[in-house]
């Protein structure tokens, strides 16, 4: 089982491993919001504040959205995230995207 930490929610939800953070979401009530859900449009932007190395690797559609620097600083797009395994921790903000 991964365990999933939402930081400005004050939730931490417990998955599969591999779940999508998409699927995990619509089990648990955050704040955390989608847009197109295809890595376009940067709604679903999220820092990783712990355990990346538990999520998915980083997708094409995230390096053409988010600048390298903020790829290195741990923000991902949560619609192409899946929980591998662990446990995670996110915070959510803003937009930064190119």
């Amino acid at each position: 089982m991964a365990k999933v930490v939402f930081q400005p929610d004050n939730v931490t939800h417990e998955c599969e491993d591999g779940m999508s953070l998409i699927d995990i979401c619509e089990e648990v009530e955050v704040s955390l919001s989608f847009g197109c859900t295809e890595g376009t449009c940067g709604v679903c932007e999220l820092t990783v504040v712990e355990g990346r190395e538990n999520l998915s690797k980083i997708t094409e559609e995230e390096k053409d959205y988010l600048y390298e620097e903020d790829l290195e600083g741990g923000m991902r797009l949560g619609c192409q995230v899946k929980v591998r395994k662990g446990d995670v921790t996110l915070t959510w903000k803003g937009n930064r995207a190119k």
